[in-house]
């Protein structure tokens, strides 16, 4: 009896486990399978949330501008002229902020900043996906290719797949406390978002007084394909953070861990397996050895931002004949596109309100500042918080404000902003999502410092036991 019963607790073999699992799992002999503990940087409350609030905020504010930049530049320019401006100014404030850092700071004084962070053909693809997503959602948002009401709300299904993502790449055990979690921000953000994706006739708070104000001059046809398309760009923006999920590291370099050996694989099919496992702990503390472990040194979010931000600008330029294609691009021939092109540019340098630019000047500059912060502060949070789903759940919190926002405000279809405060349904579903959401993510930060606190008594407890 005794002997069945030890048998149940050894490794399944190697032959029954599914593509899925084996991915997870490493192929090495039963007795040697171990999971590493959950490894953090180093970091307070105080940054922590820090950088939850940056990212929130840099994340609503674009949701504000973007439209306002797009609509504006529409007069004169095109979205291709937006996006390579707006990478080329991106690379020079990731410099400038390097040059501050390295002046005020000695931890950047002696970083390789120019050495590129990650291998190059994994940089390659992580900064192909994000230029693929940000041409998605340009150019399907550009003239209302997607219907206007749909854009922001649509919005929401990154979270979804961002969960479904990790179930299938799995590299952290999130546990089911934190994928309730998640499902409560998934809930909050369906509460909050329904009403503005079933009102066809209000959209950013701009009351529609004619058909082309919310579906631009396209056939339905041409809306559900770039609907598709468009689904696909937010699809794809999930993927990117959790590829980016493998390369961001612990700054704990040449700890010495004590790795518990465990059988069973790190996907959420076995978790229930593995809390089950705590029931024979006088079996497993059998078997417990010490592993030392070499994490690599802490990899800057400064730096590797910025290499992903010089790749994509890189790309950016083999990819000006997208704007060639008719039904993509305003330029239908090559002269035509290199014409809205150069207007474009000259809009985002000229005096604001001259040669018909509007106010795209300025959008630049608001676009600049949160994007900046954006960009820095997400990575960074991946950093901290070791999950990909944790990064897109704290963004889609800026959602609900939204729909705040724009029931004080309006935007018309040429990107002017008007104050014009009204009580809509869209308020309504706000005000009722954002304690669901807030909850969720509540949820989350306590899940995260549960573990970061075992993370801690862990490293002092081996540190204490090192010779």
């Amino acid at each position: 009896m005794e002997e069945d019963h030890e048998e149940l607790l050894q490794c399944t073999d190697d032959e029954s486990l599914s593509e899925t699992e084996e991915q997870c799992c490493p192929m090495q002999k039963s007795e040697e399978h171990y999971l590493p503990p959950l490894t953090f940087f180093v970091h307070t409350k105080l940054k922590f949330f820090s950088y939850l609030v940056l990212l929130i905020l840099s994340t609503f504010c674009l949701l504000i501008v973007v439209p306002l930049y797009t609509s504006s530049i529409n007069a004169k320019g095109n979205i291709y002229s937006i996006l390579i401006i707006n990478t080329l100014y991106t690379c020079c404030i990731h410099l400038v902020i390097f040059g501050i850092l390295s002046v005020i700071s000695e931890k950047y004084k002696y970083t390789k900043f120019f050495k590129i962070p990650i291998k190059f053909w994994e940089l390659i693809k992580l900064s192909g996906i994000y230029l693929l997503c940000g041409l998605i959602y340009f150019y399907a948002t550009d003239r209302n290719k997607v219907v206007c009401h749909l854009q922001d709300p649509l919005k929401g299904i990154i979270v979804v797949f961002s969960l479904l993502y990790y179930f299938f790449f799995c590299r952290n055990l999130m546990g089911l406390h934190r994928i309730f979690s998640t499902t409560a921000v998934i809930v909050g953000l369906f509460v909050a978002i329904d009403y503005g994706l079933c009102d066809e006739f209000v959209c950013r708070g701009y009351d529609r007084k004619q058909a082309f104000d919310d579906s631009g001059p396209w056939s339905w046809k041409v809306h559900s394909i770039w609907t598709g398309i468009y689904i696909s760009g937010l699809t794809s923006f999930a993927a990117y953070f959790t590829l980016l999920d493998r390369h961001v590291m612990p700054e704990n370099d040449m700890m010495s861990h004590n790795l518990i050996s465990n059988c069973f694989v790190n996907t959420i099919s076995r978790s229930v397996t593995t809390s089950t496992s705590n029931l024979v702990s006088a079996k497993t503390e059998e078997i417990q050895s010490k592993v030392n472990v070499q994490l690599p040194k802490c990899k800057s979010a400064l730096q590797l931002s910025f290499w992903i931000h010089i790749f994509v600008f890189g790309l950016m330029l083999l990819t000006f004949w997208i704007d060639f294609i008719p039904g993509v691009g305003k330029g239908n021939t090559p002269a035509e596109s290199w014409n809205y092109t150069l207007n474009g540019l000259m809009c985002h340098v000229a005096k604001p309100n001259t040669e018909n630019c509007g106010n795209v000047f300025w959008y630049m500059i608001a676009f600049q500042i949160a994007y900046a912060i954006f960009a820095l502060s997400s990575v960074k949070f991946l950093m901290l918080s070791q999950s990909a789903v944790f990064t897109v759940a704290a963004m889609s919190c800026a959602l609900p404000l939204i729909g705040i926002w724009w029931s004080m405000f309006y935007a018309t279809p040429n990107g002017i902003l008007v104050w014009s405060p009204k009580i809509r349904g869209e308020f309504v579903c706000s005000i009722i999502g954002i304690p669901i959401v807030s909850i969720g993510l509540g949820l989350l930060c306590k899940a995260h410092f549960e573990d970061y606190r075992r993370f801690i008594t862990g490293r002092m407890t081996t540190r204490s036991q090192l010779p």
